[in-house]
């Protein structure tokens, strides 16, 4: 397959906050750090290798997982609707092959994907297109065995355009994006549901670890919808104009939820914030040069087990803007969660691709790009 490789010498921030450095910014210098304060000396100069890898052609490639326990990853591709698999280096994680497999009829429009904790080995699917929820074996064995629909839902109620799913439980939710509508269904007996009115439009839902309430992105409104499960109360947050707009990745982590504000066609704010168990959101900015203008789509945290500290992934993207950059972020913090520490910044080769989702694994970091049918990988040397 075809691979380019791109290598970078990137200085690690430590506990340098607002330093604003630019790591592997075509076109920006480095800078150095600003403002007063206590500074942790720098780790030293790591170096980075950016990969890029092509896949079959598609003109939207959207979301990524990764299936557990096996060297391989799953990427779907929506006007297609295909299912590419990624067969990975158990050792460096490098992608040694890439397969695509239709998944369904070609405009099903194949989106969301999710792995499945009752059904070890397969993962949950959505055919946007199709109204249609999908539990699928990825035969993970077998690189070149083509995957198998084991079960469809017909999304009930009336609802259109399964975008997003995740599973908790006994219970899939799942944002509509066509109805604006979120879908809780018991994937046991998919005639116990519940679909929640949302505004335009949801995008992604996850579930509050202290409260136990869901919360849903909603990128048309600029605004959170809160759904209580036990009692199917919801409410509007609505996002702070001072601190930007458009509400898009959206994800559980230390302290509560985490999410990404996009911005509008015109700006950037490279906001995200926390939110608590009592609802209320605690804002963060980038200050790095290209930081603060940043258009954030996706966030993502380590999973367990890595050693790389307190800190997430950010995916800036070019989705909205031609003026916006296609940039991997990183964000340290202290121990409390609450201080940004340092921020490192890679930016994608293939610039105005889209960027739209985040993978990190163990030693590395994936990212979908949108327009170019390629995934880009950013390794490190140390962490």
């Amino acid at each position: 397959m075809d691979r380019r490789t791109f290598h970078s010498r990137l200085m690690s921030l430590g506990s340098l906050a607002a330093a604003g450095t630019l790591l592997g910014v075509p076109g920006t210098a480095t800078a150095g750090p600003r403002g007063g304060g206590t500074r942790s000396p720098l780790a030293g100069p790591s170096r980075r290798t950016l990969v890029e890898y092509e896949l079959p052609p598609a003109e939207e490639t959207h979301e990524i997982v990764k299936v557990p326990d096996r060297p391989m990853v799953l990427v779907s591709q929506m006007s297609n609707s295909r299912l590419v698999k990624l067969a990975l280096d158990p050792r460096t994680e490098q992608v040694t092959a890439a397969e695509a497999f239709p998944l369904g009829s070609p405009d099903a429009m194949l989106h969301g994907l999710a792995v499945s904790a009752r059904h070890p080995g397969r993962i949950w699917a959505t055919h946007e297109g199709a109204d249609r929820l999908l539990l699928v074996d990825p035969r993970a064995d077998s690189p070149g065995a083509a995957p198998r629909i084991e079960r469809e839902i017909v999304v009930p109620g009336g609802g259109r355009g399964p975008h997003y799913v995740n599973e908790y439980g006994d219970t899939l939710w799942v944002t509509l994006k066509g109805s604006d509508q979120v879908l809780a269904l018991d994937h046991t007996r998919p005639g116990r549901h519940r679909l929640f009115d949302a505004k335009p439009h949801p995008i992604f839902a996850a579930q509050h670890p202290g409260s136990g309430d869901f919360y849903v992105s909603q990128d048309g409104a600029s605004s959170l919808l809160r759904i209580d499960p036990r009692t199917g109360h919801t409410a509007q947050i609505p996002v702070p104009v001072e601190q930007g707009s458009t509400p898009v990745g959206l994800i559980s982590g230390p302290g509560g939820l985490w999410v990404v504000l996009l911005g509008t066609a015109k700006a950037g704010t490279g906001t995200f914030g926390r939110i608590d168990a009592d609802g209320r959101i605690v804002w963060h900015r980038l200050s790095g040069p290209v930081g603060r203008s940043a258009w954030l789509l996706h966030l993502a945290f380590d999973p367990r087990g890595t050693a790389r500290g307190p800190g997430l992934w950010l995916l800036a993207s070019s989705i909205v803007s031609e003026q916006a950059r296609d940039l991997i972020i990183r964000v340290r913090f202290d121990p409390s969660w609450t201080r940004i520490t340092g921020e490192e910044y890679a930016a994608l080769p293939t610039q105005s691709c889209k960027a739209h989702r985040l993978l990190p694994l163990e030693h590395s970091v994936l990212a979908t790009e949108l327009t170019s049918a390629r995934v880009a990988q950013l390794i490190s040397a140390r962490e």
